[in-house]
């Protein structure tokens, strides 16, 4: 998704573009897509069996193409002015976004199922399925560090000065930005995500059980049960909170305080996670489901808060002074 479209695609070996605000088909291509696609308003860009492609966005035209070997394994991520795909048997490219050309290959020792994670500090982060995290560098696909985890690892998430990884120890680790672990939080079931919104992070776990915990020392600000078994990893944006579960539903939570506001069943078991708006725009559409079943069902917020602007003293009066008027 990016602000105007919704990108999804389907089994007919077909790839279409839907208006974000209607649901109506703006274009279709004929394209067999093997990972879930990314976009930037301007382009879109997926992984077919033999390439790497980006359209335009608004027409749906070729832009560019990139072969590759192998296949991709986890979805496309966005960084700066890389794309970045994992292929078999455990290889990370970046590729460049305004043509495709590949400007660095990285061997890790292992394939992903999960999207890259970067907080923006020149570094990408990767779970592996050998249960290790790995740490990279944006720029040059240099190994900055690794770390092996027991158990199962979770997708990771990544937040100024910390890396979050979740295990099926039912444990969540959080590493530095060099690799030295920070703390650990035990959970009271596997964990399968994190999300992280400014200083807090979200723990979402099998015990059916979402925790709210500082991003610096690990303390735990809240804990709610779920309404359903978590499938997804958690959502997080602006003080909200997104968790997918089985029945199938969408629960959301304010950030803050972990309050139910509310639960949208879904329209079939959903093929991903749902697609959030990290912006979301006053009575527009914030956050997208895809169903297996072939339904995409869109949501627009009941209530947005718009926070008045900060009171400041007054170091002089408005308006200008008016010349005393004379007396006859």
């Amino acid at each position: 998704m990016d602000d105007l479209r919704v990108y999804v695609p389907l089994r007919d070996a077909s790839f279409a573009a839907l208006t974000r605000e209607t649901g109506t088909t703006e274009w279709t291509q004929p394209l067999q897509v093997v990972a879930a696609p990314a976009a930037d308003n301007q382009r879109v860009y997926l992984a077919t069996a033999d390439s790497i492609r980006a359209l335009d966005a608004t027409s749906g035209r070729e832009l560019w193409s990139t072969a590759i070997a192998t296949a991709v394994t986890a979805p496309l991520t966005l960084d700066s002015e890389w794309l970045l795909a994992a292929v078999e048997p455990g290889e990370i490219l970046a590729l460049r976004r305004s043509d495709g050309t590949i400007t660095w290959r990285r061997p890790v020792g292992a394939r992903t199922l999960f999207p890259a994670a970067s907080s923006g500090d020149g570094a990408l982060y990767l779970s592996l399925s050998d249960n290790r995290v790995v740490a990279l560098e944006l720029a040059t696909g240099e190994l900055l560090w690794e770390q092996r985890l027991p158990g199962v690892i979770s997708e990771p998430a990544a937040a100024r000065d910390r890396v979050f990884v979740g295990s099926t120890d039912n444990v969540l680790y959080a590493f530095q930005r060099n690799g030295t672990l920070a703390w650990k939080w035990r959970n009271g079931g596997d964990v399968i995500g994190v999300a992280v919104d400014n200083d807090a992070v979200y723990i979402a776990s099998l015990d059916n059980i979402i925790r709210a915990v500082n991003r610096g020392n690990g303390n735990q600000r809240w804990r709610r049960s779920t309404v359903t078994r978590p499938t997804f990893p958690p959502r997080a944006y602006g003080g909200t909170l997104v968790l997918a579960g089985v029945k199938p539903a969408v629960t959301s939570f304010v950030g803050s305080t972990g309050a139910d506001q509310g639960t949208f069943a879904a329209g079939g078991e959903l093929v991903g996670p749902p697609l959030v708006d990290a912006a979301p725009r006053p009575f527009q559409v914030g956050l997208v489901t895809i169903t297996r079943e072939g339904v995409v069902e869109a949501l627009r917020p009941r209530g947005l808060v718009f926070r008045d602007t900060p009171l400041v003293p007054l170091r002089a009066l408005p308006g200008r002074m008016l010349a005393r008027d004379r007396m006859p």
